[in-house]
């Protein structure tokens, strides 16, 4: 129900002669999908400090012929609240039709606090063994809180199943990720693999900024098939799938560091997409050369929803009869494909939607099949690749401690592609092969190749011991990655590896959700796209969910909203605490606004100074 709250009023008759500049025209929107153009708060670092005091706070507000949204009764609290324990975390579930949840926890006293906005949570970064607290209540649109319900569970490791692996790794070591186990790969200095912060500590973090480009953890512990009629196993414990973006487990038969569109031919892939609808498919995808075995049998299941922050268990089953793919042991996507291969590499690879970051939490990674062996470490040098520049050969000196190396890289042909593109090195012309034989090679098309070094094209130049090529091609070629693998010396005791940041690039830093509003006209429904708008009464839908939000969820202290930069609603969202999300509703009159285009503006503001204010823009246009 929308009711008229009693607060000062604030004429609208300047309103019509004061119009925003929209833009083109053609490209005014009418109650469709508004993009988010800015979050407040931050200036120019260059022009000095510009921060403007943060909103925490809103007092109701409406001018005159504007109908604000009020609270009901408080919500109802949530039911069946279950907790399933994992090695330091809690998985907790509920049932709820509420538009977000408080989710308090700890040992004796409740210290933690968290916003969620679908009825799951995690909590991660326990301590296993010890019981645990936890209180759930119900948070309506405007912050009313439900009585809460309260439960209790004990985080607790359970390595029963661990002897029938033959790599497992839970990334609760000193070193994290282990540098003798894994590589990051990435097509530039956008990403990290990085203990985590915060909540998120006691497991393995990659946290990106590449927005929809990929990123890949690579083993460098192959997976070796068994026999039998299950040949092997590739197991991922993370929360990769549960917002918008994609996880991809690929088993590739060579040696190649970063995963592109176009699978090797051989390779097997599991592809987990997560659209911003929360929908989530699963699919079995295979490169060229992989034989089929006939239809695989077994009952394939939709893939539940995506639950926001939680970890799943998603395995790639290989067997004699084909592939599996299974979530939480429900078998979700089936495939005849029979890899030919005995050894692969494999990779976990993680991407954001386009314009975002990803950050991603990994609990666990293990393989079975046949018996495997992580080879030993040499710290590579620096590495740097350029496309037919010159390279110095002056000062020049082997890489320490190293025998051999191979460099792995990722090369994208414009236009032709040519089979004499080589390397060179220290002065000495290297080839470069596929990291995987067979397959056509088209242009336009990242690909993955391998130059192997030893003697004198095993060398680092300068001081700083950094090592330089360049890829000579008679064909426009772009190098996209490049990632130097060596084999130590017989003898050589390779010291430790150099401390890294440990930074995520993205922290953990809570953020509002984001706001969407929808113009609707006088009954409820959408204008027509294109047909301008007649003056009267008009419907501004509101929402805001946070399911899009890959760190914690901010406390929502209430909106405003403006009409050509004049404000015209507040609703304050925090009556016994800070909302979650929700939905409002508010009635507004065009009557005395001029013909044109004009635009609606809403500002959300949260109840935590460190977290910015979010606006965003519905333009629209009124007839004559």
């Amino acid at each position: 129900m929308i009711l008229v709250t009693q607060t000062p009023s604030v004429s609208w008759m300047e309103l019509g002669r004061r119009r925003v500049a929209i833009g083109v025209v053609a490209l005014v929107l009418f109650g469709g999908v508004v993009a988010v153009l800015r979050t407040e708060g931050l200036g120019d670092p260059a022009s000095g400090p510009t921060r403007r005091p943060a909103t925490t706070t809103l007092r109701a507000f409406a001018a005159d012929g504007v109908l604000v949204p009020t609270a009901g009764e408080r919500p109802a609290p949530p039911e069946d609240v279950a907790v399933v324990p994992g090695a330091h975390r809690l998985q907790l579930s509920w049932t709820g039709d509420a538009p977000g949840y408080e989710v308090r926890w700890g040992r004796d006293e409740l210290t933690r606090t968290e916003l969620v906005v679908r009825p799951s949570a995690q909590l991660d970064g326990l301590d296993d063994d010890v019981e645990h607290r936890v209180q759930v209540r119900a948070v309506d649109a405007f912050g009313q809180r439900s009585d809460p319900v309260e439960a209790r569970g004990t985080p607790r490791l359970d390595t029963s199943g661990d002897d029938r692996f033959s790599l497992v790794d839970r990334f609760d070591g000193p070193t994290v990720p282990d540098p003798a186990r894994w590589r990051l790969a990435k097509r530039s200095d956008c990403a990290r693999a990085t203990p985590g912060d915060g909540d998120d500590v006691r497991r393995l973090v990659v946290s990106s900024s590449c927005a929809s480009t990929s990123v890949a953890l690579r083993s460098r512990t192959p997976l070796v098939l068994g026999d039998g009629p299950e040949l092997g196993r590739f197991v991922v414990e993370t929360d990769a799938a549960s917002v918008p973006g994609e996880l991809l487990l690929d088993l590739v038969p060579g040696p190649v560091s970063l995963q592109g569109d176009a699978l090797p031919p051989g390779a097997v892939r599991l592809r987990v997409a997560t659209d911003v609808r929360g929908t989530t498919t699963a699919d079995l995808l295979v490169g060229a050369d992989v034989p089929r075995a006939h239809p695989v049998a077994g009952e394939v299941a939709p893939v539940p929803p995506p639950r926001t922050g939680l970890s799943s268990r998603w395995e790639l089953v290989l067997r004699a009869d084909g592939l599996r793919a299974l979530r939480d042991g429900v078998l979700v996507a089936v495939s005849p494909a029979v890899p030919a291969w005995r050894e692969a590499t494999a990779l976990i690879g993680v991407a954001g939607l386009a314009g975002g970051v990803a950050r991603v939490g990994v609990d666990l990674v293990a393989f079975s099949g046949g018996r495997t062996r992580t080879p030993p470490l040499v710290e590579p040098p620096r590495t740097t690749v350029d496309v037919g520049g010159q390279v110095s050969t002056a000062g020049l000196r082997p890489v320490p401690g190293a025998e051999s190396g191979q460099l792995r890289l990722n090369l994208v042909s414009a236009g032709s592609v040519d089979p004499d593109a080589h390397l060179v090195v220290g002065g000495v012309a290297v080839p470069l092969r596929p990291a995987v034989e067979g397959g056509a090679r088209e242009p336009d098309v990242e690909y993955s190749y391998v130059a192997d070094l030893s003697g004198e094209t095993l060398v680092v130049l300068g001081d700083d011991g950094v090592f330089q090529a360049t890829v000579v091609s008679s064909a426009r070629v772009r190098v996209t990655a490049a990632d130097l693998e060596l084999t130590p010396a017989p003898g050589h005791d390779a010291p430790p590896p150099p401390a890294r940041s440990l930074e995520p690039l993205n922290g953990s830093r809570a953020a509002l959700g984001e706001p969407v509003g929808v113009l609707l006209d006088a009954s409820g429904g959408e204008p027509p796209p294109g047909s301008g708008l007649t003056r009267g009464r008009l419907v501004l839908d509101v929402s805001a969910d946070g399911l899009r939000e890959t760190t914690p969820l901010a406390g929502l202290a209430g909106f405003e909203v403006l009409i050509d930069e004049e404000r015209v609603a507040a609703v304050p969202t925090d009556l016994d605490g800070p909302a979650a999300g929700g939905r409002w509703r508010f009635a507004l009159t065009t009557s005395q606004l001029s013909a044109g285009p004009h635009s609606i503006e809403i500002r959300a503001h949260s109840t935590d100074p460190a977290a910015l204010s979010r606006t965003v823009f519905v333009p629209f246009q009124l007839r004559a």
